[in-house]
């Protein structure tokens, strides 16, 4: 299928952002998080925008399917439930 360039841009740059904020998580998740709410709240805010951004993916790639976006959950049970993908 089709896909203009601009919107591949955008999804492989989500894409690095999902990836670089997991390998943030994972290089500093340890038992040493309980005791310190900086850490704490420093992965929650990397966890959250990986969240965020592939959100943002589940969004272009419906809408670059030529379906409506609708709210996060609708969206990937959309593209789970989509043919190919």
């Amino acid at each position: 299928m089709w896909m203009r360039e601009d919107i591949k841009k955008r999804i492989i740059e989500k894409v690095e952002t999902v990836v670089e904020r997991i390998e943030f998580i994972d290089g500093h998740l340890s038992d040493g998080i309980v005791g310190d709410r900086i850490l704490r709240k420093a992965i929650y805010k990397e966890f959250q925008e990986a969240v965020d951004a592939a959100s943002d993916v589940c969004v272009m790639v419906r809408r670059w399917l030529n379906s409506s976006a609708k709210d996060d959950y609708s969206n990937i049970d959309f593209l789970m439930r989509y043919p190919g993908i």
